[in-house]
């Protein structure tokens, strides 16, 4: 399973800003199914291919095409082992300006019914295939409504932060009520409403880089800025430049494209 998220301050360059690092935006076969979400005009769309591919695909593909300041990429490996398909399990997963992806597979099964009865009738009505990471996203779109946020394309990064440690710590109780095992976690998880983006890595490799551009006179164009995160891609020759992201660290991104770590906990 490979996973990208990016922003950046100038939505026509971001293509060019990614192609030093294509390289780590490829997915390798097997692929089951994989998708991209962006951000356009205050809307989130998709790019979501349900179909299994026997070579790498890459993830970053569909933005030579569109014009985007944020988007989320995300395939889903046959050795994966969930079982599913269909365009309605194929991430990323959005609901109105939010998109949200997750690179495990934790084991709901006998806790989903609970976990959805956290979520309000109008958001559940969202909820349209059966993966888990669906349902998790949810659970923290019901944090959001709980704080009446939901809505607020201007929330504090710390409001993300913390809506995203509370599911955590409501899907790992409810796991336990129900007796199941943790083994694969929920791997790494990523949110954005467009304007700003929490990633938080629990438990998969994370790598941060910042996105540049190369000037027509200097090394680099002051005038770009960027971010690149990426969660279980092989950096390859593309390698210098990442840094890794600490364990049970959040990593929260800013509308003026600053980048913080914090803590998960409230």
């Amino acid at each position: 399973m490979t996973l990208f998220a990016c922003m950046c301050n100038q939505p026509q360059r971001l293509a060019e800003a990614l192609a030093p690092v294509r390289p780590v935006l490829v997915a390798p076969p097997p692929i089951a199914r994989w998708g991209l979400a962006y951000a356009q005009s205050g809307d989130v769309l998709l790019v979501r291919t349900p179909k299994a591919s026997s070579v790498a695909v890459d993830l970053a593909a569909p933005l030579a095409e569109v014009s985007t300041d944020c988007a989320i990429g995300q395939s889903i490996g046959s050795t994966d082992g969930d079982g599913l398909g269909g365009t309605d399990n194929t991430p990323p997963f959005r609901f109105r300006r939010w998109m949200f992806a997750l690179t495990g597979q934790p084991a709901l099964e006998g806790a989903a019914a609970r976990l959805v009865d956290h979520v309000p009738e109008y958001l559940r009505r969202n909820l349209k295939g059966r993966t888990p990471g669906e349902l998790v996203f949810h659970v923290f779109l019901a944090m959001l409504h709980d704080e009446g946020s939901i809505d607020d394309a201007n929330l504090p990064l710390a409001a993300t932060r913390r809506a995203l440690a509370a599911t955590i710590k409501l899907v790992a109780a409810e796991q336990a009520n129900a007796k199941l095992a943790t083994e694969g976690g929920l791997g790494n998880i990523v949110v954005s409403n467009g304007r700003s983006m929490v990633a938080v890595r629990l438990d998969h490799p994370l790598k941060l880089r910042k996105l540049w551009i190369r000037g027509e006179r200097t090394e680099r164009d002051e005038s770009f800025r960027g971010v690149l995160l990426v969660s279980n891609g092989d950096a390859g020759e593309s390698k210098e430049g990442f840094e890794d992201v600490p364990a049970q660290r959040a990593v929260m991104i800013a509308r003026d494209l600053s980048v913080s770590l914090a803590d998960l906990s409230p």
